[in-house]
């Protein structure tokens, strides 16, 4: 009779663990529910950047506002610096639309300066960051599949490897699929040298309801350079005027009238 109680208490001890676990999910259809998230419209961010340069240069602190608008097809993203005073008003202009990259830089009080293509990977306010990486959506990458899974924070994260067409752009994300937020991404070169590492140090939740990394430390172990990002304000559904995405419009600072 015991033997037939442990049996029965184990059965169901079997059954209610199966039942606890998630529902399996594709490495495709992860990356695209991360994209979506990507593509969230119009939206008005403010967030502060703690940059650390390399061979004991000064470190310095910036305030920034960024305008954004994100579909499926492009992005326009405007960054503007508003502290400190010496460097307020300084902004730069961001659009990737398929595979074309274009912009500008604004430096006051009169300078524009038009960005090319191959300018995409220099550093967003010599910082640790790129411009590709506040611009890319490598989860609408066509190649996407699992290799592995590893544990970051305490969190059990599938590691979801990126390929863009080429090949020779690949980037890997640690991904926590209960909350559907990336804990570690990695850039990669092509001879598989990792040259870029962000880690979220915070997640909380946006005015949509959804679960973000709010903290971010970013690492270019080529550069030696590192920042830490925090944002401290995200809204949804703003409205732009579109001269606000141009050279001309860098200059317009003021924040979105919902504010």
């Amino acid at each position: 009779m015991k033997l037939i109680y442990q049996i029965i208490a184990a059965t169901t001890l079997v059954l209610s663990v199966t039942a606890a676990e998630p529902a399996a999910i594709s490495a495709k259809d992860l990356a695209n529910q991360l994209s979506a998230q990507q593509r969230d419209g119009s939206s008005y961010v403010r967030l502060k950047l703690d940059v650390k340069p390399a061979n004991g240069a000064p470190k310095f602190k910036l305030q920034l506002q960024i305008k954004q608008r994100r579909t499926a097809n492009s992005t326009e993203l405007v960054y503007q610096v508003l502290w400190p005073k010496e460097r307020a008003g300084e902004a730069v202009l961001l659009r990737l639309k398929g595979n074309e990259f274009s912009g500008a830089v604004f430096t006051p009080p009169n300078t524009v300066k038009k960005l090319t293509g191959g300018q995409i990977k220099d550093p967003l306010f010599g910082s640790a960051l790129s411009y590709a990486d506040v611009l890319e959506n490598f989860f609408a990458w066509g190649d996407q599949k699992f290799v592995g899974t590893e544990v970051v924070d305490r969190v059990n994260c599938q590691i979801l490897e990126s390929r863009a067409g080429n090949g020779a752009s690949v980037v890997r994300s640690w991904v926590d699929t209960r909350r559907l937020v990336p804990l570690r991404v990695e850039k990669y070169l092509a001879s598989g040298t990792a040259y870029r590492r962000i880690d979220t140090a915070q997640v909380v939740t946006d005015d949509l309801n959804r679960n973000l990394p709010a903290s971010l430390t970013i690492q270019d172990f080529q550069k030696g350079t590192t920042t830490e990002l925090e944002g401290s304000k995200l809204k949804h559904g703003v409205k732009y005027a579109d001269s606000e995405f141009t050279p001309e419009g860098l200059t317009q600072t003021a924040p979105p009238k919902a504010e």
